[in-house]
């Protein structure tokens, strides 16, 4: 789903909202004395944010699609935890906690790059589990291969082309404003611990004593062609994770979301009660509409990818300028980057072939075309701060399909090598873009990128397979959206047609066109605003419709406060990243303490 989950399939979910206008993109000349950045307790600290970002992104992707880069959240908290820690050592400079933030990033993108959002649970819900130390290795490595591709393209992305990657710039403006401005922490810091407490309060009382109800719906006695509302999931979620996505996503992802999911709900499904092609059930109208939902992200990955086709001259010059043009240690890395890719691609090949069902000369084709791919959402990052990873996913799992009918194992494994390396490379771009307009040395941020990693997938591996043997997948709690879609796409590229629900195929075949006419659309400025995200809609057709309607509640608040007061915008989204954290986090404990046996879950 995030994963900044700009991206509303992969990914990630807030725009930045800045302070200021946007600085020109130029970086800052560090003085000598502001050099220390690379130092232990940077590296704590941002390992620490990083674990909790990590078990964040498991949690909230396998219940909506979501997950968060947490460029400007890391950045916040890295300043504070060392703030604290500099009182009895050195001063506290901007390059130490851009530092921070950058290994807190690569740690929690973890999750992307191992699949453990999309293609493992999918592999499981199509009858294979692969084993802990094979998703561990496969993260590590797919995760170094985007940091590496990040960090040898940043040269001509970052400062040749000067691509703007707008997070980036919002991370470098907070980290400024942070340690400029004495009150910048205070007011961002309180709504971020008083909404995590409450938060973690309200998560433990509906799942641990289970005296507040997951949701609140409508009664049966309203009805929709015929369907109770209860049936159909409408309501309002207690949920302040759901809350908290909204106030980053803003209101255009939320609305889109909400619109999806009433087209869908309050539409569709009574129409497919009624007329006979499915029963009045939740789970059943939901494996109808998976469908059209996949129809339209698909739609728009393609054609979002195709108008990606005038770039591509300049796609090839990133790849073969990998390495070059680099002075000191840079050109020690340019020169040496065949024996690091090499291990790293030999530990990919041994976690597919092992648990994936890949075999050598299958693997090394989708590493293949995970470089270019990666190109495409480093570019598109750059400059719609949008990353692509769900699309470039999908469109490498119908390539397979085409090349390697029958085999959805191979399709899902294939997409994870692309989405998984693409994650890193976008979210590492974004730190990178930081740290350049700071002044951070970029070899410096490229050590914690890749020592993020093992302490990720350390984090986030149990983390998922805890929550997974508690809850279960397609689960009330664990709905797994993302994993759906890819378990879907896997089986229309194998299987073909036959085995659709009635009338799902063509419904797929509009949605299809649908979201590549909205993705043509969207990608003129003029209509971006008004016309709706494809990927968000899509995700209203996976998610319950209380889901929906939660988040865009928490779209429409922060909407609204940014209206009417401006000024008070940045402690709100502090606030809503409170909230997502808090849930998150006690979710997490919860199930740990329900798989060790020291609690029941509630009846």
């Amino acid at each position: 789903m995030s994963e900044r989950q700009a991206d509303l399939a992969r990914g990630q979910v807030s725009r930045p909202s800045l302070d200021s206008p946007r600085s020109p993109l130029q970086a800052i000349e560090p003085e000598p004395s502001a050099l220390a950045e690379w130092t232990p307790r940077a590296w704590l600290v941002g390992s620490g944010i990083g674990a909790m970002l990590a078990v964040t992104n498991v949690y909230m992707g396998l219940k909506t699609g979501f997950w968060e880069s947490g460029c400007l959240m890391s950045a916040l908290l890295a300043f504070g935890g060392l703030s604290v820690l500099s009182r009895r050592g050195a001063p506290l400079s901007p390059l130490e906690t851009n530092l921070a933030q950058t290994t807190a990033v690569s740690v929690g993108a973890t999750p992307a790059s191992a699949g453990l959002i999309g293609a493992v649970p999918a592999l499981a819900l199509l009858g294979t589990q692969p084993p802990g130390w094979a998703v561990a290795a496969w993260g590590v490595g797919l995760g170094a291969l985007g940091v590496l591709f990040a960090y040898l393209s940043r040269r001509r992305l970052l400062e040749e082309e000067a691509l703007p990657f707008p997070t980036g710039v919002a991370t470098s403006q907070l980290i400024s404003t942070l340690h400029s401005t004495g009150s910048a922490y205070a007011a961002r810091a309180r709504g971020l611990w008083v909404s995590g407490v409450v938060s973690a309060v309200l998560t433990w009382r509906r799942d641990a004593l289970g005296v507040i109800p997951g949701a609140s719906l409508l009664p049966a006695s309203v009805r929709l062609g015929g369907v109770g509302a209860d049936r159909l999931m409408l309501g309002v979620g207690w949920m302040p994770m759901l809350l908290g996505i909204g106030v980053l996503a803003g209101p255009h992802a939320g609305l889109s979301l909400l619109l999806g999911s009433a087209l869908a709900w309050c539409g569709v499904a009574p129409w497919l009660v009624h007329t006979g092609k499915a029963a009045a059930e939740y789970g059943e109208l939901s494996s109808w509409l998976l469908w059209p939902g996949v129809g339209l992200m698909v739609g728009a990955s393609a054609t979002s990818l195709l108008s990606q086709l005038r770039a591509l001259p300049a796609m090839v010059g990133d790849i073969r300028a990998l390495g070059a043009h680099r002075e000191g240690w840079e050109s020690a890395v340019g020169r040496g980057v065949g024996r690091v890719v090499l291990p790293v691609i030999l530990l990919c090949l041994l976690a597919g072939t092992w648990a994936f069902g890949l075999g050598p000369l299958e693997l090394l084709l989708a590493l293949g075309v995970t470089f270019p791919l990666c190109a495409v959402c480093a570019r598109a990052t750059g400059q719609s701060d949008i990353a692509p990873i769900s699309h470039v996913g999908q469109l490498t799992q119908v390539g397979f399909g085409m090349v390697a009918p029958g085999r959805e194992g191979l399709n899902l494994a294939a997409g994870a090598v692309v989405s998984g390396a693409a994650s890193h490379t976008s979210s590492s771009l974004w730190s990178l873009q930081a740290g350049r307009l700071l002044g951070a040395r970029a070899s410096r941020q490229f050590l914690a990128q890749l020592s993020g990693l093992l302490w990720g997938v350390a984090v986030a591996v149990p983390t998922y397979f805890v929550l997974v043997s508690v809850y279960g997948l397609e689960s009330n709690v664990l709905p797994v959206p993302t994993a759906r879609q890819f378990k879907a796409v896997a089986q229309l590229t194998s299987q073909g047609l036959a085995g659709l629900p009635p009338s799902s195929a063509l419904a797929m075949g509009g949605a299809f066109v649908v979201g590549g006419l909205l993705s043509v659309a969207g990608s003129r400025e003029r209509w971006a605003r008004v016309l709706p995200s494809a990927a968000a809609m899509a995700i209203g057709l996976f998610v319950p419709a209380y889901y929906a309607v939660t988040i865009c509640l928490g779209s429409l608040v922060a909407y609204a406060v940014g209206r009417l007061r401006p000024s008070a915008l940045q402690p709100v989204q502090a606030m809503g990243t409170g909230a997502i954290l808090g849930e998150t986090l006690l979710g997490v404990l919860i199930a740990v303490l329900i798989a060790s046996g020291f609690m029941a879950p509630p009846g």
